[in-house]
């Protein structure tokens, strides 16, 4: 196994992203004739292939062939080798991994393409040898002949798209053995001593911080309560039964088949809808107003549903995902706020669309919080208002979370803080001794006082650091360009919804 391919997997036991290394350089040569795409064609087993994005107006599916396919095939072996099971806590990490190192071969292919390079064959023979060469280094003929022509052609042709890849890597960002002398990189991307010097002394300063953080997710059931009785028309519980079809052609031969005692709506319910909002036996999974709200593409429908009298069936409503026949099983019932359910409904309800409420409660709490440190000290609010106080040991500012820098060392509370500038500019703006107002970071309301300001003066940048920022750099470059299309979170979801509804 080479040097790269040992350190993708120490990134990957270690739960990191594995996009920083190139993982296509070198799974072809690894993994390529055992792939394990047979996992992946049982879970997204459909007749047309779903497109996950594009680039450059090409489209990204997943299909046999493709190089999406393929990645997927190789990142899920990797994973099996490394001993992880395949299953559904796997399946989006997996298929993210591959769609962006997608992204990445089809960009810096094209770019090496329109260069003018192309693969000599000495070049892809070399590699060829080099997967059937044991650790001794002796050529395995025996495996090399039980090989089919096929096979063959297949890992040349994969081999020659990893070495143009490479290609890009070494010439762009002045990576790779092959491209150095004693360790300076001959061309591509350089890292002098004064570049590490000033990205060292970037991270050189660094604030230590006592913090009390107010969980969001703690929000209480009684509050919870009264933001429902302020609110309750949306918390009306509905009795319906509804049936779905992808094609509003489907959903009214359907109403017409109900309406002509064809077909009965227990039987439609059951045998004909797509169910993406009803249990089995097409009883609406989701009760609440504002879920009906959410399901529907108008909101102008809810006046004829909620105009529907016990037995009675709804006309075509579109919804978000397709079109739907309702009927009326029972009036609508009022909501009783002192119960339990009730009451963890709202809950849901407001963690996913009422952030700003759940905030704002915690902002006050921690305001007042903040007025007893200036007046006490910050041990004494934080008994008061019961809330842990956390030391922060000193780091540096570590915009995007680059292995240039240190990174803080309670990722409990701070999880978000490298992706957020605000955060950062509060923190950081406060002298020794200064207590700051709150701010929102995820799920929590924090305050901090920062405790103390450093200078290390050992501190290092190497130069595979600064090789993984650079590449981290482009990676977010690229996405953020307009020849880049990513559905992938959209795609993926659809596709496992539709996958549990035929199980």
């Amino acid at each position: 196994m080479n040097q790269e391919t040992k350190h993708t997997e120490q990134r990957a036991k270690s739960g990191s992203k594995i996009g920083a290394v190139i993982i296509l350089i070198i799974s072809a040569l690894v993994f390529l004739p055992f792939g394990a795409s047979a996992v992946f064609q049982s879970v997204f087993n459909r007749r047309k292939a779903n497109s996950y994005g594009s680039y450059g107006g090409r489209q990204i599916t997943y299909e046999p062939g493709s190089k999406f396919f393929t990645a997927v095939s190789n990142l899920a072996k990797s994973y099996q080798n490394m001993g992880y099971k395949i299953d559904d806590r796997s399946y989006y990490s997996i298929m993210n991994q591959a769609f962006k190192q997608t992204v990445l071969d089809m960009a810096f292919t094209d770019a090496v393409k329109k260069s003018g390079y192309s693969v000599p064959k000495s070049a892809v023979n070399r590699e060829v040898a080099k997967a059937f060469t044991d650790s001794s280094g002796t050529f395995l003929q025996k495996r090399y002949n039980q090989m089919s022509q096929a096979d063959l052609a297949a890992l040349k042709a994969d081999i020659s798209g990893s070495l143009v890849y490479g290609r890009y890597v070494s010439d762009v960002l002045g990576t790779g053995s092959e491209n150095s002398l004693n360790g300076i990189p001959l061309y591509g991307l350089k890292r002098s001593s004064s570049e590490k010097q000033f990205l060292a002394k970037m991270g050189a300063e660094k604030h230590s911080f006592e913090a009390a953080a107010f969980s969001t997710g703690n929000f209480p059931a009684e509050e919870a309560a009264a933001f429902g009785r302020n609110n309750a028309q949306k918390f009306r519980r509905y009795s319906f039964s509804v049936i779905t079809a992808d094609e509003e052609s489907e959903a009214k031969s359907l109403h017409k088949q109900i309406s002509g005692n064809e077909i009965t709506f227990e039987d439609a319910a059951s045998e004909k809808s797509q169910k993406y909002y009803s249990e089995p036996d097409g009883k609406m999974a989701a009760s609440f107003r504002y879920q009906l709200e959410n399901m529907l593409a108008s909101a102008d429908s809810i006046q004829e549903l909620e105009s529907l009298q016990t037995g009675e069936v709804s006309g075509i409503i579109q919804t978000m995902r397709g079109y739907s026949i309702f009927r009326c099983d029972g009036p609508a019932a009022e909501a009783d706020f002192s119960d339990e359910k009730t009451q963890n409904a709202i809950l849901s309800y407001m963690k996913a669309s009422e952030k700003g409420y759940i905030e704002n409660y915690y902002m006050e709490i921690a305001d007042n919080f903040v007025s007893e440190a200036a007046l006490a000290s910050f041990d004494s609010a934080c008994e008061k208002f019961n809330v842990e106080k956390k030391e922060i040991s000193p780091f540096p500012v570590n915009y995007g979370d680059t292995d240039l820098f240190q990174k803080t060392d309670s990722p409990d509370i701070f999880a978000l803080l490298p992706s957020n500038e605000e955060a950062y500019v509060q923190a950081f703006s406060l002298r020794p001794g200064e207590i700051g107002a709150p701010f929102v970071l995820g799920s929590n309301v924090i305050v901090l006082k920062c405790t103390g300001i450093e200078t290390d003066s050992s501190s290092e940048v190497t130069d595979q650091a600064v090789a993984e920022a650079d590449m981290s750099a482009l990676q977010t470059e690229l996405f953020a360009s307009s020849k880049v299309e990513d559905n992938f979170f959209a795609t993926y979801i659809s596709l496992m919804s539709e996958n549990r509804n035929r199980e």
